[in-house]
């Protein structure tokens, strides 16, 4: 009779890379094995590659959390209903960009032993962008601010798809230290035309922004100061008409009586 050999045992992650985004209750670090024959022989452990730091840990049927990484206290779990079929999938509360790196997913059964690595970054979408105009003699410098992460790919053209020197400067957000600030700002000749866009990217998440901004110029404007100055004008003349009028017609009764 022929023997029936049992399936190797194996590591796998389902991404290898994985994006936690801001405002999200935690990010998803997929990982599975070989199911076991009893959860009493599975040893799970999840550590960072780069310094080994413990992340989460489970062994003898529960958590061991005795070493793990005050970095990582009271935000990370495993799915134990779903450890029996083989998922030792990491769930990461409140994911920020102290979190990004290399993860390590390690799984030891009666069976054997793997690992795998995950590859988490951290992004949070751009708000809407605000703007404010400076207008200067000749000219006017034309601000955006937006918050989110990471540092954005910044673009200012013209209207004829030119690409425009400007000044773009990122901080760290004082109110959210998951949020970067970003200030970009362009001087732009009135002269030279009268539309621009400004496009930010944020590549990890794929966002991609871009508003137009532009001037109308008032051509009515010479029309109507040429009218005031035409107003301006006629206005004493026709007093004076009226003038005459009233002076003519006063005293032509004063005559009718004398005679």
């Amino acid at each position: 009779m022929a023997n029936v050999l049992a399936p190797a045992f194996e590591v796998r992650v389902p991404q290898k890379q994985v994006v936690a985004v801001h405002g999200f209750p935690a990010a998803i670090l997929g990982c599975t094995f070989t199911p076991p024959p009893s959860l009493q022989d599975v040893v799970v452990t999840w550590q960072r590659v780069e310094d080994l730091r413990v992340v989460h840990s489970f062994y003898y049927g529960t958590d061991q959390l005795g070493r793990q990484s005050a970095d990582y206290k009271s935000r990370t779990s495993l799915y134990h209903e779903q450890l029996s079929s083989g998922n030792a999938t990491l769930r990461l509360a409140r994911a920020g960009p102290r979190d990004t790196g290399n993860y390590q997913c390690s799984v030891s059964t009666s069976q054997g032993s793997d690992k795998a690595d995950v590859q988490l970054s951290y992004a949070a979408f751009f708000s809407e962008p605000r703007l404010s105009i400076l207008a200067h003699s000749s000219s006017f410098t034309l601000q955006y601010e937006s918050e989110g992460y990471p540092q954005p790919e910044v673009q200012w053209r013209d209207g004829l798809g030119h690409n425009l020197t400007h000044n773009t400067q990122v901080l760290q957000s004082d109110e959210d230290p998951g949020l970067l600030k970003l200030h970009t700002q362009v001087v732009v000749d009135m002269a030279k035309g009268l539309n621009w866009t400004l496009t930010v990217v944020n590549h990890p998440l794929g966002q991609v922004i871009q508003r137009p901004v532009s001037f109308i110029y008032d051509d009515q404007r010479n029309l109507v100061d040429c009218s005031r100055e035409r107003l301006a004008l006629l206005c004493p003349i026709a007093f004076c008409v009226i003038g005459l009028c009233l002076l003519f017609w006063v005293r032509q009764p004063l005559c009718s009586i004398s005679k």
